[in-house]
């Protein structure tokens, strides 16, 4: 399932070398990221209303991380979580992160609109709307454009959430660092 996912650009994967000792940077790591549960279900209630600057929240050990953006009140946020491990390498840090959109409460979705669909299909052949042809067709036409819209848009914006993820991250690792007062 990782690889279909990797494939439709909803998992991505990219790798970061620091020249800072693996403690100077989760020092400044754990300065920049609120330190909370980022998996359950109600833990982004109310976060939106914080008054934390830190962008990030999730948590930090000394051999790995997992983060993911602060919700903001009128933002869209679709909870894209990033898991890195860190990984020192002589005089450097090596960070190997992976960005990940897709939820396992997606898949419960998914399977609620694949039955909605069948279920509208089934229903509309059983009652005979397609005996009046044209506008039998004519509403088929409707609902298989709009299955589609209702498929293929969460999509797009959760691949969007990773690029921006991805991008964000590769500027923040080198901005944390740049801005931490203990490496200055």
């Amino acid at each position: 399932m990782e690889d279909f996912l990797r494939r439709i650009k909803l998992i991505d994967t990219f790798s970061t070398t620091l020249n800072v000792s693996r403690s100077e940077f989760i020092s400044a790591l754990r300065h920049n990221i609120d330190e909370g549960d980022i998996d359950g279900v109600f833990s982004g209630a109310f976060e939106a209303f914080t008054s934390s600057k830190n962008r990030y929240i999730g948590s930090v050990d000394y051999h790995s991380f997992r983060i993911r953006l602060r919700k903001r009140a009128f933002q869209r946020n679709f909870r894209t979580i990033a898991s890195g491990e860190l990984k020192e390498e002589g005089d450097f840090l090596v960070i190997n992160t992976k960005i990940n959109a897709w939820r396992n409460d997606l898949y419960v979705l998914m399977a609620f609109m694949v039955i909605f669909y069948l279920s509208l299909f089934t229903f509309l052949i059983w009652k005979g709307f397609l005996n009046n042809l044209g506008f039998g067709i004519f509403i088929m036409m409707l609902i298989i454009m709009h299955a589609f819209f209702v498929f293929v848009v969460p999509f797009l914006v959760l691949q969007k959430s990773v690029r921006m993820m991805k991008i964000e991250l590769e500027r923040e690792f080198h901005y944390i660092i740049s801005k931490s007062s203990s490496l200055k």
